[in-house]
Order: structure tokens, then C-alpha cells, then sequence
């Protein structure tokens, strides 16, 4: 194991990527036992967040609060910003205080906010000019998409 106590103060895809590499573990550890979550690596470059449903999470109550998925084809930084991401999508439902809204774009926008502050709060410092760059480029897809929903 790597100390990390100096290098996490500011993640960047400058890094090595042996730091890196433990800095993710690090990040899934810590997600999966203070939110209740799984965190599974799948083919692609695309990650997400599924919510348990409901129901099932009443009828079984071992069963997580969802899965965070993370696509493994991608650079090692972009999978940390895009596990950032997801773990706001999770904190989001957890809050429970915007239940009923469905705007994809305030969703997007409060999971980047909200999953960037977890980091902070833990101790990792993402480059925010590198966090931005993704965040702008996501929003972008999203907008676009509802564009293009809006005009048909």
C-alpha cells in the first residue's frame, strides 16, 4: 500500500498511475461502506448509478442502496471523476429532498456538485479545471439530448 497522505491532497491525471490505481480502491472502500453501495467495473467507457428499488430495499434490508457502476475503458483519473459523479447520483437519492423531480440537466448538474464535495470531504481534491472539463463535456451530451427530445 501507498501512503497516500500527500499525494490525495490534489488528484490529477498528472499522478502516477500506481497512485491512482490506490486512490480508486481507496474511493471504493470508503462509498461502499459509508453509502451502502456496490461498486462493479463493466465493459466500456460509460459508469452509472442504479438505485435499488424501493420496494425491494423494504422487503430485504441487506441488500445496498444501489450499484455504482464504473466502465473500464478509460484512463484511471477519468474513472475517479466519473466514480465522483456517481457517488452524487447516490447522494442525491439519498437526500430524498428533490424526490419527485425528473430535469435531467438539474439531476446532472446537482450529482457533479454533490459527488465533487464528498471527495473534498474525505480528503481528495480533484484538479478542478480537470473536473470541469468533464463536467462541461457531460452537461453538453446532456443538453443536447434534451434538445434534440424537445424538438421531435
Amino acid at each position: 500500500m501507498i501512503d497516500l497522505s500527500a499525494d490525495i491532497r490534489n488528484l490529477s491525471s498528472s499522478l502516477s498511475q500506481e497512485i491512482l490505481d490506490e486512490v480508486l480502491s481507496d474511493l471504493i472502500e470508503l462509498a461502499e461502506s459509508e453509502l451502502d453501495v456496490y461498486v462493479e467495473f463493466i465493459n466500456g467507457d460509460n459508469s452509472y448509478w442504479v438505485r435499488t428499488p424501493e420496494e425491494e430495499l423494504e422487503e430485504d434490508e441487506d441488500l445496498p442502496f444501489g450499484i455504482i457502476e464504473i466502465g473500464d475503458d478509460q484512463p484511471t483519473f477519468l474513472k475517479i471523476v466519473a466514480f465522483a459523479h456517481e457517488v452524487g447520483h447516490c447522494l442525491f437519492y439519498k437526500d430524498g429532498a428533490f424526490e419527485g423531480v425528473n430535469c435531467t440537466l438539474f439531476t446532472e448538474s446537482a450529482a457533479w456538485y454533490l459527488g465533487y464535495h464528498f471527495m473534498q470531504e474525505h480528503g481528495y481534491f480533484i484538479d478542478i479545471k480537470e473536473y470541469n472539463k468533464e463536467l462541461e463535456y457531460a452537461i453538453d451530451l446532456y443538453r443536447r439530448s434534451e434538445n434534440a427530445r424537445d424538438a421531435k
